[in-house]
């Protein structure tokens, strides 16, 4: 019923489609298609997915996406908005593996109840069902952990974008509203929850080591199937791959890389506030949720930064193979790295310019760039960064 209904529309619409395959697939070889409907400059896209063995399955999903994610709403509105000074645009971001697929809709605009604003509708499925996977499939105690990603939530966004935020209640978490990835779970809070002054609704992603302890444990488990849970590696296989990482400008969980474009980068992950100036460079601070308390680092420009790129990161959260952000220590780094090149002390003063702890900063160099490993006073690491 719900298709034949929203097949009807698409033609009272008269709406072109476009079908994209994504690059994500699996030993099903499962596609997720992009349908796209452009009217001028407004525009909706929603994945749907194609090439299931169970094709049951594939329309249970595929229906919900249309149903859940407000679809056929949006393109009523899409139609609707003619040469009025509304706009829409509905994008969407997209994760699938072997066991779940789990797509967020961001629509900008004009919304389903009618009013101007922003909204993020986040579904995540189970491939084996066609089911929304639910957070008791995720871990081992539903209760206890959410009252821990909440107390988390609370202490990491309070401070930093107090004075950042429309409105910024925190709990409760919007335990229906979430995306998984390789790299962590994003709970997407309703606008009128939690938003920034820039209209986007706020959201929060925790990444797999941060959950350490909370993680449904059993061997059939979803976090054990799509290996969630840290896995434990060789001195030898972390450097490798540490290696490899700060060779290609990159660290592990974070989306953007050396050298890219500042202007691409706040365009597609949004500025807080007016970059903060430090000896040498500026620190750009951005909304989207996967670089929660994960800094970029531009040069020192002078006004503005339309032809700076990206010469550093700074991240401060999650881990670096197996080196963990608050827990790890400088023996650990060592027996994987070795002795540092160099060492950088930091004393009260310079560790205030800088965005760090008191303490020291351990300095290795893979290629072109550097990597600085910095423990606080007591040798704990609490932040790694990568630069020229």
């Amino acid at each position: 019923m719900l298709k034949r209904f929203f097949s009807a529309l698409l033609a009272a619409c008269l709406l072109p489609v476009y079908a994209f395959a994504s690059s994500a697939t699996s030993p099903q070889e499962i596609q997720i298609k992009e349908t796209k409907m452009v009217i001028g400059e407004n525009y909706v896209v929603y994945p749907q997915l194609d090439g299931m063995k169970d094709a049951a399955i594939q329309q249970k999903i595929n229906d919900d996406i249309v149903l859940s994610g407000d679809v056929t709403s949006h393109i009523l509105n899409l139609s609707t908005l003619q040469n009025s000074s509304w706009g829409l645009k509905v994008s969407c971001s997209s994760y699938m593996d072997d066991f779940i697929f789990s797509t967020v809709l961001s629509a900008k605009g004009k919304q389903p109840n009618g009013r101007d604003g922003q909204s993020n509708v986040a579904l995540c499925y189970d491939l084996s069902t066609g089911e929304r996977v639910k957070l008791s499939q995720i871990f081992m105690d539903e209760e206890k952990a959410v009252t821990a990603l909440e107390a988390l939530a609370e202490s990491a966004l309070e401070g930093e974008l107090s004075e950042y935020v429309e409105r910024g209640q925190l709990t409760p978490l919007p335990k229906d509203n979430f995306y998984l990835d390789q790299n962590g779970i994003t709970f997407y809070y309703p606008s009128d929850q939690f938003a920034y002054v820039s209209g986007y609704g706020g959201a929060c992603q925790f990444f797999y080591c941060e959950l350490d302890g909370l993680l449904l444990s059993d061997p059939m488990g979803l976090p054990v199937q799509m290996r969630l849970i840290p896995q434990k590696r060789s001195a030898q296989e972390q450097k490798t791959l540490i290696e490899a990482a700060v060779k290609a400008g990159q660290l592990p969980c974070t989306p953007v890389m050396l050298g890219q474009a500042m202007t691409e980068l706040v365009e597609t992950y949004r500025l807080v506030r007016t970059p903060d100036a430090f000896p040498g460079g500026r620190y750009f601070v951005m909304e989207a949720p996967e670089l929660r308390e994960i800094l970029l680092i531009s040069d020192a420009m002078v006004e503005t930064y339309d032809h700076s790129v990206l010469e550093g990161i700074q991240q401060k959260r999650g881990e670096l193979y197996g080196l963990v952000m608050g827990k790890s220590t400088r023996a650990d780094w060592e027996a994987v790295l070795g002795k540092p090149e160099s060492t950088i002390v930091f004393s009260q003063s310079m560790a205030y310019d800088y965005n760090l702890p008191v303490g020291q900063s351990d300095v290795y160099h893979f290629g072109d760039y550097e990597l600085r490993l910095h423990g606080d006073a007591d040798g704990v690491l609490r932040c790694v960064q990568l630069g020229k």
